[in-house]
C-alpha cells in the first residue's frame, strides 16, 4: 500500500468515526427532547455542516442515518423530529455486570451508567463477577431473572468468559475489553495508547530502568503491551524479569522485596495496571526507603479520587467514564432495536494523563494540589 492510499484510508476512517460520534450525540439529544417534540423542525443539512464542522456529504450521511433510525422524517424540504422516545422493543431495565463491584473505578462507572439510564428512563440493576467466569454466569442469570432486558458487561476473563457470553439470549454490550470468539459491540478505552503514554512520560522524566506491575490473571493485557512497545521504540527492552505479576486477592508482603531487588542505580519508572496497584507500589517504595520521584517514578491507571489524596499524589491515566457509560448504553439500545443484526462494532475512546508528584519532580517542594492533564 502506497503512502497516498494509506493516508486516504486513514482520513476516511477518521471521518467515519467523527460522523458516527455526531449521529450518536444528535440521537441522544433527540431522545431527551432537546430538539423539541415529535413534528418539530430540525436543523437543515447546511446548519449541521456549520454546527459540527463537517462537509455537506458527511452532513447528508448523518441525516440519512438518523432517518433510518426513525428519529427524523422529511416533509418537503424540511426535516422534522419523528420520535423522541426509544421504540418499545428497547430495554427498559439494563443489567450491569462489573468484575469487582467494590473497586472505586467500577463504583464510578456504575454511577455514570445510572445517570445515563435516568436520562433515557431506563432502570439500572448491577452485580459483580469477582473475576470468576462461573460466578459471572450465575450473576447474569440473576440479572435476567430480575427483569433485565439487556446487559452491559465488563468480562471476567479474556477468553474463559466466551461460553457464558455466547449463551446469552438477551442483547449485550461489552465494556472495557473484547473477548475472543464473541461477536459483540464493545466500548473500550485505547489501553495500548495508555501504556504508550505512560512509557513516554516516564522516559521524558529521565527514567532509564522500567518495571511493569500487572495482574496475574491478565498476563497479556494491552496496557502492558503498549508500555513495552513504546519502550522498545525508544531502544529499551522490557524483559520478563522486569514484569511483576500481582494476585490481587493474595498477600502483597513480597512486593517490597521485589522492589528492592529491581530498583537501584538509575531512576526507575513503574507503570501499574491500575491505581490500587500503584498505591501498593507507593507503599512498597517508601518501605524500601526509595525517594519518589527522584529514584522511583510511578504511574497508575483510573485516576481514582485516592490518587490525588495520596502522599505523594499519584500520576494516573484517566478514562472518560461518563462517555464510556453514555456510549455503552446507546450501543445497547441500538443493538436491541436491530435485533442483533450486523457484526459487533468497537467504540474506542482516548485516555489522558494526569501528572502529579509520583512521577514529576516539582521545583521548590514536593507538594502539588492539582494534577496537570495531558490529552
Amino acid at each position: 500500500m502506497n503512502t497516498y492510499t494509506r493516508l486516504f484510508l486513514e482520513s476516511h476512517s477518521m471521518s467515519a468515526q467523527k460522523s458516527q460520534a455526531i449521529v450518536r450525540r444528535i440521537a441522544d439529544e433527540i431522545r431527551r427532547g432537546e430538539h423539541g417534540d415529535t413534528g418539530s423542525a430540525f436543523m437543515t443539512v447546511r446548519e449541521i455542516c456549520d454546527e459540527f464542522g463537517v462537509s455537506l456529504v458527511t452532513a447528508q450521511r448523518i441525516v440519512n442515518q438518523l432517518k433510518t433510525a426513525g428519529l427524523l422524517s422529511r416533509s418537503g424540504k424540511r426535516l422534522n423530529i419523528a420520535a423522541r422516545q426509544f421504540t418499545p422493543s428497547g430495554p427498559r431495565r439494563a443489567g450491569v455486570l462489573v468484575t469487582n463491584i467494590d473497586n472505586p473505578f467500577f463504583s464510578r462507572l456504575l454511577n455514570a451508567v445510572e445517570l445515563a439510564g435516568r436520562r433515557r428512563d431506563i432502570e439500572i440493576i448491577s452485580a459483580g463477577s469477582n473475576y470468576d467466569p462461573d460466578h459471572e454466569a450465575r450473576q447474569l442469570e440473576m440479572l435476567a431473572g430480575s427483569g433485565a432486558d439487556g446487559f452491559l458487561i465488563c468480562p471476567a476473563h479474556d477468553s474463559k468468559s466466551a461460553p457464558v457470553l455466547n449463551a446469552l439470549k438477551l442483547p449485550f454490550v461489552l465494556v472495557g475489553r473484547r473477548v475472543a470468539g464473541v461477536d459483540a459491540d464493545v466500548v473500550m478505552v485505547n489501553d495500548f495508547e495508555a501504556g504508550r503514554m505512560a512509557a513516554a512520560h516516564l522516559f521524558e522524566q529521565g527514567c532509564r530502568d522500567f518495571i511493569y506491575l500487572g495482574i496475574s490473571h491478565f498476563l497479556d493485557d494491552m496496557r502492558g503491551r503498549g508500555f513495552s512497545f513504546e519502550l522498545h521504540e525508544r531502544g529499551i527492552a522490557l524483559g520478563p524479569e522486569r514484569c511483576v505479576w500481582v494476585n490481587l486477592a493474595g498477600d502483597d508482603n513480597t512486593l517490597p522485596g521485589r522492589v528492592r531487588e529491581l530498583c537501584g542505580g538509575r531512576r526507575t519508572g513503574v507503570f501499574c495496571y491500575h491505581d490500587l496497584l500503584a498505591l501498593r507500589m507507593l507503599r512498597a517504595a517508601r518501605l524500601c526507603g526509595l525517594e519518589i520521584p527522584r529514584e522511583v517514578s510511578i504511574v497508575g491507571v483510573d485516576d481514582l479520587p485516592a490518587a490525588a489524596e495520596a502522599f505523594p499524589s499519584l500520576s494516573s491515566i484517566s478514562y472518560p467514564i461518563q462517555q464510556i457509560a453514555e456510549n455503552a448504553l446507546e450501543m445497547l439500545l441500538r443493538r436491541s432495536e436491530r435485533s442483533f443484526a450486523g457484526a459487533g462494532a468497537v467504540n474506542y475512546l482516548d485516555p489522558s494523563l494526569v501528572i502529579r508528584e509520583s512521577s514529576h519532580e516539582i521545583p521548590g517542594g514536593p507538594a502539588v494540589s492539582q494534577g496537570r492533564r495531558i490529552i
